[in-house]
């Protein structure tokens, strides 16, 4: 299969783009001479596709990023999730940021301290509402690095959670629903 790379909005008949085949992995890329002068906002997707009267891809082709995006979940959810080094157990994790269907998570616990944050993939993780684990005699357990941190974890994640906001079963749900879907 051959890869193509535009490179610039301003093209020549023939000479701003030429096919380079024989790459390491065999795909073809197009590039120009001027690819060395050439700035990220030189090119313009619009301008690209009119002069070659192509036309993009639907974003409906695009379903998991249009879910994610519509996924409604907001920085300071908390959420159940499994945990990274014991995936046997779970707990209680906040949303840091979101971008597109990655969730930047820290587990409760950490503070402010931002080095044990880790991002998950809305789709793919292991991802249930706060009560999940309780509901499905699940083992609720903090992280390894932080378990001696407190001595009462109960405590702790009750005066967490009170006054908290958690992710609705409704969004992980219809990420389920989502992932039927797209198979």
């Amino acid at each position: 299969m051959e890869r193509y790379l535009p490179v610039s909005k301003k093209r020549n008949s023939s000479s701003s783009l030429e096919k380079i085949t024989g790459s390491a992995n065999g795909n073809g890329t197009l590039y120009s001479e001027e690819d060395s002068n050439l700035e990220e906002n030189d090119f313009s997707w619009g301008d690209y596709l009119e002069e070659t009267g192509t036309r993009a891809v639907p974003h409906v082709s695009f379903r998991h990023v249009e879910i994610s995006i519509r996924s409604n979940f907001q920085p300071g959810m908390k959420l159940e999730v499994a945990n990274k080094n014991n995936p046997d157990t779970y707990w209680v994790a906040t949303i840091i940021t979101t971008c597109g269907q990655l969730l930047l998570l820290r587990y409760c616990g950490y503070g402010e301290d931002r080095r044990a944050d880790f991002w998950c993939d809305v789709i793919i993780a292991d991802l249930h509402p706060v009560g999940w684990c309780t509901q499905n005699n699940k083992v609720l357990r903090p992280p390894d690095a932080i378990k001696e941190k407190y001595s009462d974890w109960t405590d702790f994640l009750i005066r967490e959670l009170t006054g908290s906001r958690t992710a609705p079963a409704n969004l992980l749900e219809g990420v389920c629903i989502a992932i039927i879907h797209l198979l």
